[in-house]
């Protein structure tokens, strides 16, 4: 087994004391407005002076998105943008011209966006990208930028920067992707960056990574940064100062530790008590004991026996699963935990026979995947259902609700009770009466959701596997999901398959955690056993890395390598 990273530790002083130069951000009175509708941010006044972090939070529709595009006049045409003032590096964005916000960005101040894939070119080398950027703002010679390109990636840390630079995107991890996105955002020697949600797709260690790395820049670059996120823990651990918006306007806002310590307005104390944190399921874990009990432990669901996935690459083989041994039991929750590459999401599909294990003996109720007929076939289909991570890809844009939950009654020969079968999972998994005859695009996230579980559990299925269901929602949205599912389980008696890179996700709804990494199952035990009395020191390290949503008590795992482990291979493979 590959070596564990080593995990650092670091505390963190709260009491960051700013430079008393003039703010880079100074906004008072801001306004902002689609074409001829009510205004969807109203009355915000910000200030972000320089060394400091102010971070922005909100649930999805706040506004905080739409502030932090003004600031480099990157909103829609269609945006009417009013302040009483609105200064950005000293530029009056209300009054600027093209010419004017073309000299800031970059020059004065930057982004980073949520989806570094999305922001990188796909089809240039990273190294490339970055250097594009130096000589257009730094005004330097080709083989001046080279030797730029490769400091900036080494200081965000990116290791081994000379073969990077080589790299096309789609080349590197998550984490390092980001890091690359920050190195670009960092080439015209910004005074500000506007950072918008960074590390939500990021799994626990590698966002503890990109935080601490926001952190160093603050320090060595001097740069101010704008932090929006939905997630209060990655605000706690890194910010100065903190606004809360809601319905496009800040309710609240102050030092962190004030703001999240003693919050005054509800609306902060209803976000704070909505974050699942594995300290609070500590505090009940009499009712997750009795969850537990649901679950009959004598009659087995799936059960894997030295189950083995290999794919080829240009390199030999990668060995994405090894000897994986696990039973799931029937009314259980069991949780999947690991880093990007570890293997769960691999599982998962071999579970659900979305592909194929290389080598080993899989099945389901006793009947052998490989050997399975086409009745126990049939009756495996409707047995297992799946709800993705993001539901807007898994539903279809032109059917309405209705008939999409109706598919899978239809799958199974259902009949004229379909109509009244709909209308029941819609109100089981509590949407609006009216929701049937509408579209996916004129629902929210959290009610996309809802109606993806509502198609997948309209067939009366046995086991639900659940891919991420809750990493894209906002928290009060991601807990009242939690709530919905856990209620769904416990009246149904459904098996779920949970697989999530949150611990607190899983912790809270989980009745047994398998922890993967590389490939294999390093830790397998009860919620209890695996979080409170972890025995492995990956699973610690995962537990080490969760942001804490208390400001003073700071402390980001820092990850020497920030890459998942690459999968082992073996051997160059003939003809490839």
């Amino acid at each position: 087994m590959d070596q564990l990273t080593e995990i650092e530790v670091r505390s963190r002083s709260v009491d960051v004391q700013p430079s008393s130069a003039d703010p880079v951000v100074q906004i008072k009175g801001l306004s902002i407005a689609y074409g001829t509708n009510q205004a969807s941010v109203r009355g915000v006044d910000l200030v972000v002076r320089p060394g400091e972090i102010v971070g922005l939070i909100g649930e999805s529709g706040s506004g905080k998105s739409s502030v932090a595009m003004a600031c480099l006049g990157l909103l829609d045409q269609s945006a009417v943008v009013k302040a009483e003032r609105f200064s950005v590096c000293g530029t009056d964005i209300v009054a600027a011209g093209p010419k004017d916000l073309v000299a800031l960005r970059g020059n004065h101040a930057a982004m980073v966006f949520q989806d570094a894939m999305g922001a990188l070119d796909p089809c240039m080398r990273v190294g490339a990208q970055v250097a594009e950027v130096v000589r257009r703002h730094r005004g330097i010679g080709k083989s001046e930028s080279k030797a730029a390109v490769l400091e900036l990636l080494e200081r965000v840390g990116i290791p081994n920067p000379e073969l990077r630079a080589k790299q096309y995107p789609h080349q590197l991890s998550g984490g390092l992707r980001q890091r690359a996105a920050v190195a670009l955002a960092l080439a015209g020697d910004p005074v500000l960056l506007l950072a918008d949600e960074p590390t939500t797709a990021l799994d626990v260690t590698v966002q503890a990574g990109i935080l601490e790395l926001f952190l160093s820049v603050r320090d060595e670059f001097g740069v101010a940064i704008l932090l929006i996120s939905h997630d209060i823990g990655v605000i706690a651990q890194t910010a100065d100062r903190v606004a809360v918006m809601l319905n496009g306007e800040i309710v609240e806002q102050g030092s962190v530790t004030d703001v999240l310590l003693e919050p005054r307005t509800e609306y902060t104390q209803a976000l704070l008590r909505a974050v699942p944190t594995i300290e609070k399921v500590q505090s009940t874990t009499g009712e997750a004991a009795s969850r537990g009990t649901t679950a009959d432990s004598g009659r087995i669901i799936f059960s894997a026996k030295n189950i083995r996935r290999t794919y080829r690459s240009g390199k030999g083989v990668v060995h994405a699963l090894k000897d994986i041994t696990l039973d799931v039991h029937a009314g259980e929750v069991l949780g999947i935990v690991g880093e990007s590459g570890s293997g769960k999401s691999t599982l998962a599909k071999l579970l659900i026979q979305l592909e194929k294990p290389s080598a080993g003996y899989l099945s389901f109720e006793g009947a052998e995947y490989a050997s399975m007929s086409r009745r126990e076939m049939g009756k495996f289909r409707r047995a297992v259902q799946m709800v993705f991570q993001h539901p807007a890809g898994s539903l279809n844009p032109r059917l309405k609700v209705k008939d999409s939950v109706r598919e899978p009654l239809q799958a199974a020969g259902g009949g004229s009770s379909d109509s009244e079968r709909v209308k029941t999972v819609l109100e089981e998994v509590g949407l609006p009466q009216d929701s049937g005859d509408r579209l996916p695009y004129q629902f929210s996230g959290g009610q996309k959701q809802r109606i993806a579980i509502a198609r997948a559990i309209a067939g009366a299925p046995e086991v639900v596997l659940l891919d991420e269901p809750t990493s894209a929602l906002d928290v009060t949205v991601q807990a009242q999901v939690l709530e919905l599912l856990a209620r769904i389980q416990r009246d149904r008696g459904l098996t779920y398959v949970l697989i999530s890179h949150n611990l607190a996700v899983v912790r809270a709804i989980c009745d047994r955690v398998v922890v993967m990494r590389s490939g294999e199952i390093v830790e397998l035990g009860t919620a209890e056993e695996v979080f409170d009395s972890p025995s492995h020191e990956y699973t610690k390290a995962l537990i080490a890395a969760i942001p804490s949503t208390d400001p003073r008590h700071r402390t980001l795992a820092s990850v020497a390598d920030f890459a998942p482990p690459a999968p082992e291979t073996s051997g160059a493979v003939a003809g490839l």
